[in-house]
């Protein structure tokens, strides 16, 4: 054993000489390894870190992809679009129910504009007029307002006299509804002119029964009636 002892001072000396004036010869003194070590895990960190950049790389690609096609187009592109000439086609219209939002305003919004469609004497506008209204009216109830209001000799004397009547809506409620019949109170002052002379004036309200149904109609009136709202009931009181 004598010999290792000899050997050993000598390799100490000789890695003294490997190092002259080394800042880290008492470091590398104590523990020989201790570079190697180091050395190891610097090694482990960068295939760490670079494992790690390329994924954030590929998910980064990935997004730019995903953006790009959701954002809008940059540029206008021109495109023909072409129509089918008109046919005898039938279309089936959907009702709004009351799990729409707006679906009570819509109702009453409706309810003002039948009131004034039919109500209203024009010669100008009074075939749209009723044709709009005849879209939105029940058979039994079109019926009765085609006898006793539309095709009657009053209102045939009245546009022969140059009488105009309007429609001055002032309020609509809903009063109450049972299952999909709703019931709405339309107030409105009803005023007959002829020329610049008012005639007559008078206020008025309407009651009416509306409701939502799927229906059927053709190209040509398709937009009249969009949201299925049907009137079903319909009767009229002066207010004091």
């Amino acid at each position: 054993m004598d010999w290792l002892k000899s050997i050993r001072p000598g390799r100490e000396a000789e890695g003294d000489a490997a190092l002259p004036g080394s800042p880290h010869r008492a470091a590398v003194a104590a523990d020989p390894y201790a570079f190697q070590a180091a050395h190891r895990r610097l090694a482990w960190m960068l295939r760490l870190s670079a494992g790690t950049n390329i994924v954030l790389g590929a998910a980064v690609t990935a997004l730019v992809s995903m953006f790009s096609v959701m954002l809008p187009l940059k540029e206008t592109e021109i495109a023909l679009v072409r129509t089918d000439p008109a046919d005898d086609r039938i279309y089936r219209v959907e009702p709004i129910t009351e799990r729409t939002e707006g679906f009570q305003l819509l109702m009453e919004s409706m309810a003002s504009r039948y009131v004034q469609l039919v109500l209203a004497i024009d010669p100008v506008t009074s075939t749209e007029r009723y044709r709009e209204a005849s879209r939105m009216t029940d058979r039994a109830l079109s019926e009765r307002l085609r006898k006793e209001r539309i095709e009657t000799d009053e209102v045939r004397d009245a546009i022969a006299s140059g009488l105009t009547r309007e429609i001055r809506v002032e309020s609509v409620d809903g009063i109450t509804s049972f299952g999909r019949d709703y019931k709405f109170a339309v107030d409105f002052t009803q005023v007959d002119t002829r020329g610049a002379e008012t005639i007559q004036r008078k206020k008025l309200r309407a009651y009416l029964s509306m409701t939502t149904r799927p229906h059927e109609t053709r190209e040509e009136d398709k937009y009249m009636n969009p949201l299925g709202v049907v009137v079903t009931a319909m009767t009229l009181k002066e207010r004091g």
